[in-house]
């Protein structure tokens, strides 16, 4: 059985360089996780192209409560499934 010092899950922006800080002790061993697969979908590399990403499996497709002041619609929050995350998807 294997163990680690850490694990950090979420391969985004910040899970990347929480994991990169962490491993810059030789000693110190680190388990990045994430449920996404690599940003190899040619879309994720076109700035204009990201809004046909949403809703796919590159995208968690959360959405926000019922927004009052807004006459109870919902706001489409983007969630990168993918390595990279959100960063990946909106460049």
């Amino acid at each position: 059985m294997t163990y680690y010092d850490y694990i950090v899950i979420g391969a985004g922006s910040a899970g990347c360089v929480v994991a990169n800080r962490l491993t810059e002790d030789p000693d110190t061993t680190v388990l990045l996780l994430e449920a996404g697969n690599p940003d190899t979908k040619p879309e994720i590399h076109i700035p204009l192209d990201c809004t046909t990403l949403l809703g796919t499996e590159v995208d968690w497709g959360y959405f926000s409560q019922l927004e009052p002041y807004l006459n109870n619609h919902q706001i489409f929050c983007l969630g990168g499934k993918v390595l990279g995350g959100s960063s990946s998807m909106a460049r």
